[in-house]
Parts: C-alpha cells; sequence; structure tokens
C-alpha cells in the first residue's frame, strides 16, 4: 500500500514547481526582512503568488511588517494539531506569509510528523509561484544549510563596511562547503544606482580576489523615505507609494526575478527543498576535512574545486603537459577541474587571461546549445558588468531605441504594445502623457491619406467617448445656441397663446357689457315713452 506521501508526489507531478528563494545577510540591519516583503508586494502586484516563510529565529518580525497578527506557526501545523490554513495569514494585496518556520531547521522527532510536514508542504506547493525563505542574519551551520539546499539565494548587502564584511564572511563560509547554487548580491539601501554598482563591485572584487569566486549581480534598492514610514505604518511601500523610488527598484527586482528565474522550469520545489534541507550533512571545508597524516601536494583550487590527484603534474613543459593529457584517459570531470585551475594560475601568474581565451569564449558560447533563460541571464551579468566598470549603461538610448524597433519589425501588435508600454511607464513616472493628444489628432487629420469618412467615424467616436465620461450627450456651443433659441421660441409661443386666450376672454366681457348697455338703454327709452315707472336693474335683466 502506498503512503500518503507518495500519492501526493504522484498528484503534484501535474502541478506547477514554484520556485523557492532564500534570503539571507551576514548582518543585522540591513533591511532584509522589510525587502523581502516589499518584494514579495512588488511581484504580488506583476500577478505572482507569493509566500514567505519566516524561518528568521532571531526576530520573526515579517507579519509584524505586514500588520499581521498570526495565531498559530508551521509547528503546531507540523505537528497535526492545526491546519496550514489556519497557520498562514495573508495581506490585502495576496501575499501569503507563514510564521514560525523555525521547525525547518530540525528534522521532526517522529516518522509520523515529518509525514504530516511534508503533506502539508506538498499541498502548499501548488498554490504558489514563489516562496520566500527569511533567514536569520548570523552565520551558523544551520544558516548555511538552509541555504545549501536552495537553488537560488540572495545575499543582501549594504554600503556599511560591517554589512560587507559580514557579508563576505557568510559567503567565504559558503565557499568553503562548496556552494553550487546560485547566489545574487543585492545591495539594500543605496544612496543611487551609481552607489549601488560601486559597492557590488568592491563585494565582487574581494570575493573574486580572495576567494577566488565570482558573485552575481542581483540588482539595489535605493534609500526611500517613504520605507521607514511604511514600516511604522505596518504596511509595504508599495501600498503607501507605488511611484516612489524604493518601489521603482522592487519592481524592476522583481521583474527580474519573474524573468530569468521564473522561467527555470527545473527548480525545485517546496516539499523537495525541505527534503533536501533535512538530507544535509555538515560539510567541513577542504582543511578540515583532510586526513591530517596524508602527504599530498597541495591542490589547485578553482571556486573550491580541488584538483583531481589523477591529474598530470611536474610536466616540464607545455608540450610535455599536453602529451601527458592526450595519452591519460581522464575523464571529462577531472579535465574540467584541471582546466579551471590552469587558467586560474596562468592568470595569477601574469595577471590577465591567456589571449586565446577571447576566442574560447565565442566558440563555447556558439557551441554549447544553452536554454533561453541562461543566454539571458549570461546577458544580464555582462550588462550589469558593463555598467558597474563604465558607469553607464551598455547601451546608450539611441541603440537601445533602435533595438527595439528592430526586434518588432513587421509586429504591428507587438509593436504596438511596446509603445503602449512605454507610455504608461512616461505617464507613471510624470503623470502625464509623452504626446499632446490634441496635436496628434490635428496631425492626422492633416495627413494626405486621410478621409471625410474617417472624419465622420472619428466625430462618432468622439461623441460616444463624451457620453461615457460625462454621461450626457454632446453638444457643441451652435447646438446648444439653437436648443436654447428653440426652448425660448417655444416659451414664447406658449406666452402667446396664453396671451391670446386672455384677450379672447377680455373681448366676450365687453361683448357682454355692450349686451347690458342695449338693454339698459331699451328699457331707459320704453319707461320714457309709457310713463311707466322705473324698474329696478334687476327686472329689467329679467
Amino acid at each position: 500500500m502506498e503512503s500518503p506521501v507518495s500519492e501526493l508526489e504522484d498528484i503534484n507531478v501535474l502541478r506547477k514547481t514554484p520556485r523557492v528563494l532564500v534570503f539571507v545577510s551576514g548582518k543585522s540591519g540591513v533591511g532584509k526582512s522589510c525587502l523581502v516583503a516589499n518584494l514579495a508586494a512588488a511581484m504580488a502586484a506583476r500577478g505572482a503568488a507569493v509566500c514567505i516563510i519566516d524561518a528568521d529565529t532571531g526576530l520573526s518580525n515579517t507579519a509584524t511588517l505586514l500588520g499581521l497578527r498570526p495565531a498559530f506557526g508551521l509547528e503546531q501545523a507540523a505537528g497535526g494539531g492545526k491546519t496550514l490554513a489556519e497557520a498562514i495569514v495573508k495581506t490585502h494585496e495576496g501575499v501569503a506569509v507563514l510564521p514560525g518556520a523555525q521547525s525547518l531547521l530540525a528534522a521532526p522527532a517522529a516518522a509520523e510528523q515529518r509525514a504530516n510536514l511534508e503533506r502539508s508542504l506538498r499541498e502548499l506547493e501548488g498554490q504558489y509561484d514563489y516562496f520566500f525563505i527569511d533567514l536569520q542574519a548570523v552565520l551558523t551551520d544551520k544558516v548555511l544549510q538552509f541555504v545549501e539546499a536552495a537553488k537560488y539565494a540572495f545575499l543582501l548587502v549594504s554600503a556599511d563596511p560591517a554589512a560587507l564584511t559580514d557579508g563576505f564572511s557568510l559567503l567565504k563560509a559558503l565557499n568553503g562547503r562548496n556552494y553550487r547554487g546560485s547566489l545574487r548580491v543585492v545591495v539594500n539601501q543605496a544612496a543611487d544606482y551609481p552607489a549601488a554598482t560601486e559597492t557590488y563591485r568592491r563585494f565582487a572584487a574581494v570575493s573574486e580576489k580572495c576567494l577566488k569566486q565570482k558573485v552575481e549581480y542581483g540588482g539595489f534598492v535605493v534609500r526611500d523615505e517613504n520605507v521607514p514610514k511604511a514600516v511604522a505604518l505596518q504596511m509595504t511601500v508599495i501600498d503607501l507609494a507605488a511611484n516612489s523610488p524604493a518601489s521603482r527598484c522592487l519592481f524592476s527586482l522583481a521583474d527580474n526575478i519573474v524573468k530569468h528565474i521564473g522561467s527555470d522550469r527545473d527548480a525545485p520545489g517546496l516539499a523537495d527543498y525541505w527534503r533536501r534541507l533535512l538530507d544535509a550533512e555538515p560539510t567541513l571545508p577542504a582543511a578540515e576535512a583532510a586526513e591530517p597524516d596524508a602527504v599530498a601536494e597541495p591542490p589547485f583550487t578553482f571556486r573550491g574545486v580541488a584538483r583531481s590527484p589523477s591529474l598530470p603534474a611536474g610536466c616540464d613543459s607545455p608540450q610535455r603537459l599536453l602529451a601527458d593529457i592526450k595519452s591519460q584517459a581522464l575523464d571529462q570531470p577531472a579535465l574540467e577541474q584541471f582546466t579551471g585551475a590552469f587558467v586560474e594560475a596562468y592568470c595569477e601568474q601574469f595577471g590577465t587571461f591567456p589571449a586565446a581565451f577571447k576566442a574560447l569564449f565565442y566558440r563555447w558560447l556558439e557551441t554549447e546549445n544553452y536554454a533561453a533563460p541562461r543566454l539571458l541571464e549570461l546577458a544580464a551579468t555582462l550588462d550589469a558588468l558593463y555598467a558597474m566598470r563604465h558607469q553607464v549603461p551598455m547601451y546608450s538610448l539611441s541603440e537601445s531605441v533602435a533595438r527595439l524597433v528592430a526586434q518588432v519589425q513587421g509586429q504591428p501588435e507587438q509593436h504596438r504594445d511596446a509603445i503602449e508600454q512605454l507610455r504608461a511607464a512616461y505617464r507613471q513616472a510624470y503623470q502625464r502623457d509623452v504626446f499632446d493628444a490634441e496635436q496628434a489628432l490635428l496631425a492626422g487629420i492633416g495627413s494626405d491619406d486621410f478621409r471625410e469618412q474617417r472624419f465622420e467615424e472619428l466625430l462618432q467616436n468622439l461623441r460616444d467617448a463624451f457620453q461615457v465620461r460625462f454621461k450626457r450627450p454632446y453638444q457643441s456651443q451652435h447646438e446648444l445656441l439653437l436648443n436654447s433659441t428653440v426652448e425660448a421660441l417655444n416659451t414664447m409661443a406658449v406666452d402667446q397663446q396664453n396671451l391670446q386666450e386672455e384677450i379672447a376672454m377680455l373681448v366676450h366681457g365687453v361683448q357682454l357689457l355692450g349686451s347690458r348697455r342695449e338693454k339698459l338703454l331699451a328699457a331707459i327709452k320704453t319707461v320714457q315713452d309709457n310713463a311707466l315707472p322705473f324698474a329696478p336693474p334687476a327686472q329689467l335683466d329679467r
């Protein structure tokens, strides 16, 4: 009978695999948890489902930063007393926070508890695109295991010398454990872009010189007064000021993660990450792991990789060395290790790479069948290195525009989308449109290919848009004046009719008075003629 965990594994084959990103810093106060919370909000605004796993055993303040009040944590869910739905709390932006994740640092004592936790993590995988693991800012074996188990890790540093020193110590510890993941350096609280690239350059230079390890540039977040305001209000800076400098940096960082990491379909999921975390054993540095009584030639090292003892050594000439390499049945990994060590020794000896290295580099790019995401990542790294060294972007504005135009050539829909995105970015940055709509409309009407029928259609569209905007039909000044005149004439006609009716009533009254006068005169004449007594007016009326 299959276990519940095995059944869940079969179900999850059809599910999307989320990406697990680990965030670590060598020193507290760099703003790691604040950046993690705000970056999650930025990615949620981009449509990604993000869950923050708070594994910071020191402060565990991610939920507090977001104004959340969790009642339970992962430990209760792992024990079976609570469900993950009860442990997870969410912000109004949709960012989920799983507090109390310190239980991930140790394997559960009981097999049932481990099965419950793995089942819960499997269920959680299908609900999110990204899991951000916020680690404690301290150099311990458990924290290093957290980083080693992840394919992608972000090391946060700042211009503070102490932060750089502690970050270097953490990187040194990872290098001693032969870390094989992708580590990106993010400069937080930078004064501006040049200052951020300079901080990264200093950190990368020391890393390459002392550890023989190159670190990738992950981005930066500028120092912004809106960030402490958002912390005081227990909300994200994205929600407080979406167009602030820090928010723009966070959106850029989020876009880079979605572009370069989101396309990785081979990244391990959350449950697999946790399993690798439990299966990981403490790794001693190479110097400590070596037998004290062993006598061996000091190996070459290249990014922490030791040279294989089976490789040729002691060759007295390059020709002899090449002949020995060809004559020995060496496997590919051993040759790769030796090649790296040889190039490193050459660089140390002469202070530069071999002249043939450039041609080999281009040949490597042309022959290797690398997937598009890896090539994009390489291009982004070259772009960052160029900007760091020369303090200007790799491509000028005109070159970038020309590349964009060439890319959308013959694709009207993509061309239109690119223009709309640029207009939207301009409006967001400057609160106005890049084009004068009135002038653009007049210029279009004045073109030679603009026809009368098109004008009528445009006029009708403008009328429809006016009615939608102002909830009434559009009327020009002449139409309004004409309508006012018609209303005035109608009012005058009504007044005229009323006056005519009043005149008719007056005429009728005059006629009645005349008739009574005639009767009265006739009665008076009759009295005079017959010498009859004069009758009262009431009788005369009869």
